[in-house]
Formats: structure tokens, C-alpha cells, sequence
């Protein structure tokens, strides 16, 4: 049995105190009880742990339940990581490491130690057992928990949720092949779609524009009249200084909802933009043959 595990990002480190009972381990949406004790904070102050780091697990209570898959804080996905490693009555060390928030200067990264003791483990079927109903019914409710972490402003948190939930779908492509009601097909699909869009709205918030274009085109390639997508590529594609191709979503997305006021000023500004360049080319050329 081994005795220490490291994350393959050197992140998380767990080391074995006392050896547990020989299980399976805990699976997503395991429902687990554990006594988190000895907690030990380096380069922030304890606090911060709950208030800028918005850990539920770390927040001072010693006993907790916990469902594997629920996590919506960095520091508890990785606890829910170590948690997956564990035999049940197991107890271990663990040292997880993160980059310090941009408000706090005294160190590059904080360090976390603390000891954990999986009591008991409801252990969930492995996904590849999962119904059809169920996976949608689960990624729908990580889609909800990732929007209200969006509005919150916790973009990166809501992301992993959306993710996450993307993730248990593609175990169902090709979805064509399993013949599923009409609805049920549709209502994956829709869901797929507003994963997709929602990924695209955090990484257009932390200014990763290429993602978006990938994960908008994801969309358009089959529902090429999707507003959302075509509006967010074409923001990312102006912030790339693409605004031939911003425009042209643009106006596609305008056409489509005339009314919307942000599509239409979004699309005058880069048009304006647009016109601009293609008339300084115009001028350029003019010198040039110019006799």
C-alpha cells in the first residue's frame, strides 16, 4: 500500500499517518464523512482561508460530510483530490500549495497543512454506470452551482463547474447512437451548448480570447444563429484586433436581434474600427502610385 501520493502538478502531497481499511475508492458524488484537524496556514492568514479563498471544508469545523464532485473552491477540489486517494479510517497528512491572491504581497504562495481521517464513504457506481438521466441531472446541477459562482464574480470557480459538467456529457457522445427521447436529446444538447457558452463568458472575463473563440465556434459549427456565441467571439476576436472577423459576427448576432443594444454598439464600434483601417489601407496604396 503506498504510503505517500503526489499530484501530478506537485500541488498536493499526501503522506500516510495510520493505514486505513484496504476499499475502493471514494467515486464522484461519494458522500463522505471526514474529521479535518491540526490545520497549519503559511503565507496568509488563517481567515483568509474562508473569506478570500472560500473554502467550506477548512472553515474551523472539525467533523464534516462532504459529497465528491460538489467542491466550488480551489483549496477544497484539491482536498476532494486527496480524498479520492484514501482507504476508509485512513488518516494523513497533506500539504497542498496554491499562488497567493494578487492582494496579498508577503509570499508567491500559501501553504496549507493539515491532517484528515476519511471515516466513512457512501461510495457512489462509477460514471461508465450511470444512466443517461442521471449525468444530465448532475451536470445540470453543476451548471446552476457555476452560474451562481459567476455572479459572484468567482469566474474561475465557476469555470471548473461548467467544465466539470461538460465533462460528464462527452461521456455520452455520440449521442446520436443511443437512440434517447426526443427531449432528453434536446435538453442535453441545450445544456452542452450552455456549458459551452458559459466557458466561454469566464474565459472572455480573464481575457483568454483564443478559448473563446474555440469554444464559440464549438457552438456555431451546429446552431450557427446561437447570439450568445456569436457575440462572444466576435468580442474576442475585436479585443485580437481581428475586427474584419469581429464584425462579422457581429452583424450576423445584430441581424438576428435587432433590438439588443449591446450587440448593435459593440458592432458600430468595431465596424467604425474597421472602416478606419480598411480607409488608412486605401491611403496607403494611393501614395504609393501616386504619380
Amino acid at each position: 500500500m503506498l504510503r505517500s501520493w503526489e499530484s501530478m502538478d506537485k500541488s498536493i502531497k499526501k503522506n500516510v499517518l495510520t493505514l486505513g481499511m484496504y476499499t475502493k475508492k471514494p467515486t464522484e458524488c461519494s458522500k463522505c464523512n471526514i474529521i479535518v484537524e491540526n490545520i497549519n496556514v503559511m503565507g496568509t492568514l488563517n481567515d483568509n482561508l474562508k473569506e478570500k479563498y472560500h473554502t467550506e471544508i477548512l472553515d474551523g469545523e472539525r467533523e464534516k460530510t462532504l459529497i465528491v464532485g460538489e467542491a466550488s473552491a480551489e483549496i477544497d477540489r484539491k482536498i476532494e483530490r486527496v480524498i479520492q486517494m484514501m482507504n476508509t479510517n485512513e488518516r494523513s497528512l497533506v500539504t497542498i500549495t496554491m499562488p497567493v491572491k494578487q492582494t496579498e504581497v508577503n509570499s508567491e504562495i500559501i501553504t496549507i497543512k493539515f491532517e484528515i481521517t476519511l471515516i466513512t464513504c457512501e461510495r457512489h457506481k462509477p460514471i461508465w454506470e450511470w444512466s443517461v438521466e442521471e449525468k444530465y441531472e448532475v451536470a445540470l446541477r453543476y451548471k446552476k452551482t457555476g452560474v451562481e459562482l459567476f455572479k459572484q464574480s468567482r469566474f474561475v470557480d465557476a469555470f471548473y463547474k461548467f467544465s466539470r459538467a461538460c465533462k460528464i456529457l462527452i461521456t455520452l457522445e455520440p449521442i446520436s447512437d443511443l437512440e434517447l427521447d426526443k427531449q432528453l436529446e434536446s435538453n442535453i444538447n441545450k445544456l452542452r451548448f450552455s456549458l459551452y457558452n458559459n466557458m466561454a463568458m469566464c474565459h472572455l472575463s480573464q481575457k483568454n480570447y483564443e478559448h473563446v473563440v474555440t469554444l464559440c465556434t464549438k457552438i456555431l459549427d451546429k446552431d450557427k444563429n446561437n447570439v450568445k456565441a456569436l457575440y462572444r467571439r466576435g468580442v474576442a476576436y475585436g479585443n485580437m484586433k481581428n475586427n474584419e472577423k469581429a464584425v462579422a459576427d457581429l452583424k450576423v448576432a445584430h441581424t438576428l436581434e435587432p433590438n439588443n443594444n449591446v450587440v448593435k454598439a459593440l458592432f458600430d464600434t468595431y465596424n467604425t474600427k474597421l472602416q478606419e483601417s480598411i480607409q488608412k489601407s486605401n491611403d496607403i496604396v494611393r501614395r504609393m502610385f501616386k504619380t
